[in-house]
C-alpha cells in the first residue's frame, strides 16, 4: 500500500489518539520479548552492536550495575550535567544495593530526565529511532539462534498462572525475567541521550500526525497481526484455547524480529511525527501514557 503525502491532511484529536495507540501496540509486541535482548555479549570496544560507544567524562563515576549503565551515566552527563550530579547523590544516598534496586533508582531518575528533555528528542533524527531498532531485532535473532529459553512463549503463560498460585515463586520468576533487561535498558537510554545530543545541533521540526501516518500506522499493525506465524496465535486465543498449549514451541524471538522489522517499513516522515508525538505525550504524561488500553 502506498500512501501520497502531498494529499495527508491534519488527523483529528481522535485520529491522533488512534494512531498513537497503534504505536503504543507495536511497541508493546516488541516490549514483549524485552527479556530476550540482553545476550552476553563482547565487551563495548569490541562490539560494534552496542550503541554506547561514548567517550569518558571527567566525573566521578558511582558504583554502577555494569558497563552499559556506566555508559548511559557518561551520556546523561554530556546532556544533562546537573542531572547526572544529581543521580550520583541519589545512589549515594542509597547505599549499599543489588543491581536490580540500583536499576530500578536510575531508571525512575531516568523517566524525569527524559521527560525534562522531550522537546528535544522529539526533534531527534530519525537515524537514533532505526538504530534501536537495529539493534533490538539483532539481539532478538541472536536470541532465536541461541534458542534463549525466553524465546518459547509458554513461559509467559507460565508466569500469568504462578502470579496468583503461587506468589513467591511468581516474584523469584519475575526477577529472572527482569535481569536480562538491564543492559539492554540501560543501551537504549544511552542511544536517547545520543539523540538529544544529535537535535541540539540538527533539530527536525515537525507538524502533527497527519491521517497519511495513521493510515501507515494501521497499515503495518495490521500485517503484523495478518503474518502466517502471528495469525493463527491470535484466532486461537480469542477463540479461547489453552494459552499455554497454544503457545508452547512459539519462538516469540523470531515474532519479536518481525514486529521490529514491519516497524522499519514505516516512511522515515511517520516516524519523525510519531517519535514527536510520543515525546509530547511522555512530557505531558509520562510513562501513564503508554499504558492506556495496553499492558504487559
Amino acid at each position: 500500500m502506498t500512501f501520497d503525502a502531498r494529499k495527508a491532511q491534519k488527523a483529528p484529536a481522535s485520529g491522533q489518539q488512534n494512531a498513537l495507540f497503534a504505536l503504543i501496540t507495536l511497541m508493546v509486541v516488541c516490549g514483549a520479548f524485552f527479556a530476550v535482548l540482553s545476550l552476553p555479549h563482547k565487551a563495548a570496544g569490541h562490539d560494534s552492536s552496542r550503541l554506547t560507544q561514548v567517550s569518558v567524562l571527567e566525573t566521578s563515576m558511582p558504583d554502577l550495575p555494569g558497563e552499559a549503565a556506566e555508559s548511559y551515566f557518561i551520556a546523561l552527563g554530556r546532556v544533562d550535567p546537573k542531572a547526572q550530579e544529581d543521580l550520583s547523590r541519589k545512589i549515594a544516598r542509597a547505599g549499599k544495593r543489588d543491581d536490580e534496586a540500583l536499576t530500578q533508582l536510575i531508571m525512575a531518575h531516568a523517566e524525569k530526565v527524559l521527560r525534562d528533555h522531550a522537546d528535544e528528542l522529539g526533534q531527534a533524527d530519525t537515524k537514533h529511532f532505526d538504530t534501536l531498532l537495529d539493534m533490538t531485532r539483532t539481539r532478538l535473532r541472536q536470541a532465536a539462534r541461541k534458542r534463549s529459553k525466553w524465546c518459547n512463549a509458554a513461559r509467559y503463560a507460565d508466569l500469568a498462572d504462578m502470579e496468583f498460585r503461587q506468589p513467591a515463586d511468581f516474584e523469584l520468576a519475575m526477577a529472572e525475567f527482569k535481569a536480562p533487561l538491564k543492559d539492554y535498558s540501560f543501551d537504549v537510554m544511552a542511544g536517547l541521550m545520543i539523540a538529544i545530543e544529535d537535535a541540539r545541533v540538527h533539530p527536525v521540526q515537525r507538524g502533527t500526525l497527519t491521517r497519511a501516518d495513521e493510515a501507515a500506522l494501521q497499515g503495518v499493525v495490521m500485517s503484523l497481526m495478518a503474518d502466517p506465524d502471528v495469525l493463527p496465535l491470535m484466532v486461537s486465543l480469542r477463540a479461547g484455547d489453552d494459552a499455554k498449549k497454544t503457545l508452547n514451541g512459539v519462538n516469540v524471538c523470531n515474532l519479536g524480529a518481525t514486529a521490529v522489522t514491519a516497524a522499519k517499513t514505516l516512511p522515515q516522515e511517520t516516524k519523525g511525527r510519531l517519535l514527536a508525538e510520543a515525546a509530547r505525550q511522555f512530557r505531558d504524561n509520562g510513562t501513564s501514557a503508554f499504558r492506556t488500553g495496553v499492558g504487559f
